[in-house]
């Protein structure tokens, strides 16, 4: 072999582990995975013909959902501001809402807004499960506790992987993988996998089958200048020296292979590229300096552009930091809150605009609460919180699961600090909205494999929708 031979081979390799692993622009639609298999289903999806979509709204560090949403009840309302002293919602500044179980903090009124209306409803105290435990579980160490409690890393994996029962090590897809793996047959035809992930890498969206396409704010970036036709100069130039050694016949199998695929993701990031261009423009501005903002409004044109992409079911996900409030936690909610609030607002009146308001559910999530009680000027890393749940012919104006006690020490405490134990299980809002998006019980039970722990009706806990 040649020195120039050798040259473009070493390209071709950087390239495909580019295009088949994913950590490119666009990652394409495999049909095999490294580590773990493919969910064994014998149902076919095929006739789904309906379009629906998910958004994972991830907020990364730990959100203090204990200050988003406040018991309406009076004697809860005195407990909460008993415990988190300092912390606490000042009272005369929380929005009611019709019916009194709830109050919302100042710095939400456009989801106040959405829950008034119907488009939004509230799942209390629910956090990372195995099964049901109870504060002797978790004082007798329970195998049903799972594994690295507290840890953000480990709980963001395990939350994103729901997988709590199992060392997240031989877990290898999200759950928002898993259920493309099953829904890419809605998609029929379809050149591109079901996943959208604009947050870079995270653990929701890669499946045993399908990789997610990581797309940034601004589009796809690099891959498409090199397909540019009227690219010019240096541009023009990489694109010329890249097409000629995608040209050159190769022997050996992996190489080819590499060259193929390439090649392949080249095409397909024209034809979403084009696409793109055509979904751009919306009537709702966005707030140009917030990140999450960015990121739902690429989520928009992506689902603007599903027709033309023939896609039924589509899975995003989208991320945020900046929620591992130790310290300064009112003044760093006061600028948290806001931005959410409006973004997520923006999002729901965009899906408005493009007769999509019923078939997207956007949905939040996090590696877990905050303590209830007070470090100093915040709060540290807990177990249970609140997530809200939007749009996608959601049961809006409604809260699922049952407030904590708020007491600290009690019996919902796994110690004196308020790190509350949920009464509700992550997988099961997961679950619920895997049902929704059209997966039979038997494959959402597949996804959720914790879900067989709990009681057989656990949907009637959390009916989110009709």
């Amino acid at each position: 072999m040649n020195q120039q031979q050798l040259k473009r081979r070493r390209l071709l390799q950087r390239f495909a582990t580019v295009s088949l692993l994913g950590s490119g622009h666009l990652a394409m639609n495999g049909k095999m995975s490294l580590i773990g298999s493919a969910l064994a289903s014998s149902n076919s999806y095929t006739a789904l013909t309906d379009y629906k979509a998910l958004v994972c709204v991830f907020l990364y560090g730990g959100s203090d959902s204990f200050n988003m949403f406040v018991p309406g009840d009076s004697a809860l309302l005195d407990s909460y501001q008993s415990t988190r002293g300092a912390l606490a919602v000042d009272s005369s500044s929380l929005l009611t809402v019709s019916g009194g179980d709830v109050q919302f903090n100042s710095q939400l009124p456009r989801l106040h807004e959405l829950y008034e209306s119907g488009e939004l409803s509230i799942v209390r105290n629910a956090g990372n499960l195995i099964a049901p435990v109870t504060r002797s579980d978790y004082l007798n160490n329970s195998l049903n506790i799972p594994a690295d409690l507290f840890a953000h890393n480990h709980q963001q994996e395990q939350a994103l992987k729901a997988f709590s029962s199992q060392p997240t090590t031989v877990v290898d897809a999200g759950w928002g993988g898993r259920m493309a793996d099953l829904l890419q047959d809605a998609n029929q035809g379809a050149p591109l996998p079901p996943t959208f992930a604009l947050d870079g890498s995270d653990w929701f969206s890669p499946g045993n089958v399908t990789k997610p396409v990581r797309i940034g704010s601004n589009g796809l970036g690099t891959l498409a200048d090199l397909d540019t036709a009227t690219a010019s100069g240096a541009t023009a130039a990489r694109r010329d020296s890249l097409t000629s050694l995608l040209d050159v016949a190769y022997n050996h199998p992996l190489i080819r292979e590499a060259s193929i695929s390439l090649d392949r993701t080249r095409e397909l990031s024209r034809e979403l590229d084009t696409a793109l261009d055509a979904a751009s423009e919306f009537a709702t501005s966005y707030n140009s300096t917030s990140k999450l903002a960015s990121q739902l409004r690429m989520v928009a044109r992506l689902i603007r552009s599903q027709s033309v992409l023939g896609m039924n079911r589509q899975i995003f996900f989208v991320g945020i930091g900046g929620w591992d409030t130790h310290d300064n936690q009112t003044l760093r909610l006061n600028e948290l809150l806001p931005s959410l609030d409006q973004d997520l607002y923006d999002f729901q009146q965009t899906l408005g605009e493009i007769g999509r308001g019923d078939d997207v559910c956007t949905f939040t999530s996090s590696d877990f609460g905050r303590t209830l009680t007070v470090n100093g000027d915040g709060s540290d890393h807990g177990w249970s919180g609140h997530y809200l749940v939007m749009g996608g012919g959601v049961n809006g104006g409604q809260l699922f699961g049952a407030w904590p006690s708020f007491e600290a020490g009690a019996d919902d405490d796994t110690g004196d600090k308020g790190r509350v134990i949920p009464s509700l299980s992550i997988n099961q809002i997961g679950g619920s909205l895997a049902r929704w998006m059209g997966l039979t019980e038997s494959d959402t039970n597949q996804i959720f494999p914790d879900l067989g722990n709990f009681s057989n009706d656990w949907q009637n806990n959390i009916q989110l929708f009709s």
